[in-house]
């Protein structure tokens, strides 16, 4: 693992924002959706806090718990999300900057879809003939 510590917390603020900078574009120009891995790098209190402050906070954020919990939250940038996932001890297990419309860990999964959709259609109090699918 590379050592930045001769960049000092302002040099690898920048270098993360353009980093960032360069997954948005990305995303922008293809569709492609990117993250950076915070925990894999060899970032201070003191850094993810000026990071944090620079990005400012948006509008959005949610929580999601599963196996822990999971949090998110956009950015002041649109598109630019912070996200958090802990494991079932409070251990964050994953610190993120995603680039994405929405933040993968608030997609629905297809298969969950479709239980909920056999969960919606019970709630009913008649039964209509359903095309088979």
């Amino acid at each position: 693992m590379q050592n930045f510590d001769f960049l000092g917390d302002d040099g690898l603020v920048d270098a993360l924002l353009m980093e960032a900078a360069d997954l948005m574009q990305d995303f922008i120009s293809y569709g492609r959706a990117g993250s950076i891995d915070l925990l894999g790098l060899p970032l201070s209190a003191s850094c993810l806090a000026a990071l944090e402050a620079r990005l400012g906070q948006g509008e959005v954020a949610a929580t999601v718990s599963i196996s822990g919990e999971s949090q998110t939250r956009e950015t002041a940038i649109h598109g630019l999300w912070w996200t958090r996932h802990a494991d079932e001890t409070g251990r964050v297990v994953a610190l993120l900057i995603e680039v994405a419309a929405v933040p993968e860990i608030l997609r629905a999964d297809r298969e969950d879809m479709a239980r909920g959709l056999r969960r919606l259609r019970g709630l009913t109090n008649f039964r209509l003939a359903r095309p088979a699918s």
